[in-house]
């Protein structure tokens, strides 16, 4: 809509160019250093806080914050019959025909 606040010129995107270690590890150098942050591990150093907010978010949702615990609640369910029909045809097949005994239960599909 020309002559109004939406009115907005679009340019075509640049070809990406490949980001080499030392211009990646110079530019976070140089956001560090404008934030007063000192540190040897510049490019690696969002791995860790990236952990952290990980961390953050599995003790917000009640989880353990301790290392390997893992725990899917919705393993513990079993899903309806019709729904694992649809979502696997194949395998109601695979059995009707294992039950038949014309298929090794180690036989490929």
């Amino acid at each position: 809509m020309p002559g109004t606040q939406f009115e907005m010129k679009i340019n075509p995107p640049r070809q990406a160019q490949e980001w080499s270690y030392s211009s990646h590890r110079e530019s976070i150098g140089k956001a560090l250093y404008s934030l007063g942050i000192r540190s040897n591990k510049k490019t690696h150093i969002i791995c860790g806080s990236s952990a952290r907010v990980a961390e953050l978010v599995r003790s917000m949702a009640g989880f353990p914050t301790y290392d390997r615990f893992f725990y899917l609640a919705r393993a513990a369910l079993d899903p309806p019959t019709s729904l694992c029909k649809k979502l696997f045809p194949a395998i109601g097949e695979r059995h009707d025909r294992l039950a038949a005994k014309k298929l090794s239960p180690g036989d490929p599909i």
